[in-house]
């Protein structure tokens, strides 16, 4: 006779974890995607260099608007390029089935993580249904980036290195984990390999067995790894030369890490920002058993040697968890989407104290839980009133929540596991309106689309498209055509010289202290994209400035 947990809904998905949690994803994402533009700025740029992968046949180099794109790695698009042949999907839409199916590709490296640990079945379907809960993790999955991509590729490594650690036959363990390593690292740069590189030599170092870390099954995966990158490296050498590749090597992984162009944040950013997106499982700290930490890191520190399999996985875990985070605090450029690696082990950890906790400590968390969706849904309305653009779906969207806060309510006294499932069914019902009609009433503050279709009406009426001092790429997708992206003052006054019909893309902030420079050239369309104030402008040497139609249900108006 079957165990009481296993009977009923969750017994029927802890038998079968993986179906489970596909089927959820699944619902959380299929009827949603491809409901609005691609924004500012990865989804509109990335789009333009699959473009010149699918169209141009650049699969070794990215391009973005016409030249060498040295700032990401080619994989994902591989990928993506694998999901255009294989399904009837096209871009755009093609783009966020590729964000959707990366996000399960997640969810099951998790659940892979956790049986690679030792951890049961039930551990693993909780982890996957913590990621499904937390709403950052379910928002990212409509995003069209490589992150969810590159991140589950990192946390597969780590299954396969923890393997190399614990198993008899160690090599085969090594070498896969540092494939997947290379595989992530020409995804989106050298954190692929940091993430699970740390953990493998910390744990070692837990364990007592640095010695055996440095082996010849250690060489011949890291000389694997080597391997991999360097045939990329070359080739990209063979085919853009090496100023490209030291582009890559210098600017982009060593300034990026030391001293980062953009995107550069105090080294406490991370200390606010992995709270905010964890979310709202950061609140479980309110129901852990914390007084039981120390006595059991005491254990754990006097056992750390002997082979157990439970310590082993935890302590795994924390390592991974910790070092990666103290890595991010460490790397002088900082976005919040590089703290998806840290989701992994956070999940099993969560799932692990969630199922077991007692009575009284579930009901105290899940009580946090329907106050924290309670608040989400009083500020519904307070966040349609600060919203740059007319919002639609908050309605619905607080509707959902202030439910899910009285089902939340209802189960707390309830066993942990039927609060867990009631959590993922409001983010998955959460998320319906969030993606069908929040996100695309912010297109015309996110997204560049309306004035790339105003400029591509004038260029279709022989007009000579010209960007000044914005960011490389934006436009070119929705404009249909490489644009002339000039950074230097001089340069575009040769350039206007040379051209006699312009349609000029220009900052308002760059536009203002040259007034007395344009001359003849005319505003037409203004249009704020992520708190910036991009000014469209036109010239024609005859003095005639033609009207251009604007994009389909769009006027060529200010939008403010």
């Amino acid at each position: 006779m079957p165990e009481p947990e296993e009977r009923g809904l969750w017994g029927a998905m802890v038998r079968r974890p993986w179906s489970s949690l596909s089927i959820i994803t699944v619902l959380q994402t299929v009827f949603v995607l491809n409901t609005r533009s691609l924004w500012f700025s990865d989804e509109v740029r990335y789009a333009n260099a699959y473009e010149h992968l699918a169209r141009a046949g650049k699969w070794l180099v990215l391009y973005l608007n016409g030249a060498p794109y040295p700032d990401k790695p080619p994989v994902y698009f591989w990928f993506l390029a694998l999901l255009d042949a294989a399904t009837p999907a096209d871009p755009p839409g093609l783009f966020f089935l590729g964000a959707a199916l990366s996000g399960l590709l997640f969810v099951l490296a998790t659940c892979v993580l956790a049986r690679a640990l030792g951890l049961d079945r039930q551990t693993g379907l909780g982890a996957g249904l913590v990621l499904l809960s937390a709403l950052f993790f379910a928002g990212i999955m409509h995003y069209s980036r490589m992150d969810l991509f590159f991140a589950a590729l990192i946390v597969l490594s780590q299954a396969c290195l923890f393997k190399a650690c614990t198993r008899a036959q160690p090599n085969r363990w090594a070498l896969c984990g540092m494939a997947l390593a290379a595989a992530a690292t020409l995804t989106k740069g050298p954190l692929g390999l940091a993430f699970p590189l740390l953990s493998w030599a910390l744990f070692a170092a837990w364990k007592g067995e640095l010695r055996r870390l440095l082996s010849a099954r250690t060489l011949k995966a890291l000389a694997l790894f080597a391997a991999i990158v360097a045939a990329w490296l070359a080739g990209a050498m063979t085919v853009e030369g090496w100023d490209f590749v030291r582009n890559i090597l210098h600017k982009q992984i060593l300034v990026r890490a030391a001293n980062t162009f953009h995107h550069k944040e105090p080294w406490t950013y991370y200390f606010l920002a992995l709270p905010l997106a964890w979310l709202p499982w950061t609140l479980f700290g309110l129901a852990a058993p914390l007084k039981k930490t120390l006595p059991n890191l005491r254990r754990a520190l006097a056992g750390r040697k002997d082979d157990d399999p439970g310590l082993d996985a935890g302590a795994w875990l924390w390592i991974s968890a910790l070092s990666g985070f103290g890595l991010l605090c460490c790397l002088s450029g900082k976005v919040l989407i590089y703290i998806l690696p840290l989701f992994a082990p956070l999940a099993v950890l969560t799932a692990q104290g969630l199922l077991g906790l007692d009575q009284g400590r579930s009901r105290r968390f899940f009580l946090a839980v329907a106050a924290f969706y309670l608040l989400l849904a009083a500020a519904g309305p307070f966040a349609e009133f600060l919203s740059p653009a007319p919002l639609r779906g908050v309605g619905l969207s607080t509707l959902i929540l202030a439910a899910g806060a009285a089902l939340i309510y209802y189960l707390r006294n309830r066993p942990a596991r039927t609060g867990l499932l009631a959590m993922a069914l409001v983010t998955g019902l959460w998320i319906q309106p969030a993606a069908l009609l929040i996100a695309p009433s912010l297109d015309p503050v996110l997204s560049p689309r309306q004035q790339a279709e105003v400029m591509k009406g004038y260029a279709q009426q022989g007009y000579t498209p010209l960007a000044f001092h914005i960011y490389r790429g934006i436009y070119t997708y929705y404009l249909g055509q490489n644009i002339n992206e000039i950074d230097e003052l001089e340069k575009l006054k040769e350039t206007l010289e040379k051209h006699p019909r312009v349609v000029l893309v220009i900052r308002q902030k760059d536009w203002v202290p040259w007034l007395d420079g344009p001359g003849r050239l005319k505003v037409v369309h203004r249009q704020t994209i992520s708190g910036q104030i991009y000014l469209l402008a036109v010239r024609d040497q005859s003095g005639r400035v033609d009207s251009a139609p604007g994009p389909s249900g769009l006027e060529n108006a200010e939008t403010k």
